[in-house]
């Protein structure tokens, strides 16, 4: 029965939603095929969410690591870290039923710990968070979280999985 299935939240992208910056999805077969028939996804998008179009203008982290700013990455007039910021302050609470998460990998609002941030124009680390995947992370210590790139990595998705079965 599906009720009986653990809650997931995920990247709405990787559903195959065309909700990126380009207009476009980043499907995971993973997902499609495998861990949605294990579990119940519920589908966020943080940037749409918040009310940001589809397409708009690719934005990027910059400004510094530890509070960065949300620029565009062709047009640095372009600030929308006020509007993910506020999005965040109260999305994590909603997500309380959630038993793990599937982020998107290098995207400034769900990248795990892939997403870059540039000072000065330059990149400074590959290795940073997304804003909300940060804030999510931060609400909920325990909860089992992945990248889309790991899930091709037997034993991590193997890993997720079981963490989110226990919870």
């Amino acid at each position: 029965m599906a009720s009986d299935r653990p809650l997931v939240g995920i990247s709405q992208c990787l559903l195959g939603d065309a909700v990126r910056y380009d207009g476009k999805s980043k499907a995971n077969n993973i997902v499609l095929d495998k861990l949605s028939q294990i579990f119940r996804l519920v589908a966020v998008c943080p940037e749409v969410e918040a009310g940001l179009s589809v397409p708009r203008p690719p934005v990027q982290l910059t400004g510094s690591i530890e509070n960065p700013k949300l620029i565009g990455r062709d047009d640095p007039s372009i600030d929308v870290t006020a509007i993910l910021q506020q999005y965040c302050k109260n999305k994590p609470a909603e997500l309380d039923q959630l038993s793990g998460f599937i982020f998107k990998s290098r995207s400034p609002s769900c990248g795990l710990n892939s997403t870059p941030v540039f000072i000065n124009e330059k990149c400074v680390t590959e290795t940073s968070r997304g804003i909300f995947a940060k804030k999510l992370c931060e609400t909920f210590k325990d909860l089992a979280v992945i990248e889309d790139t790991d899930l091709e990595h037997t034993e991590t998705l193997n890993k997720f999985i079981r963490s989110v079965i226990k919870t």
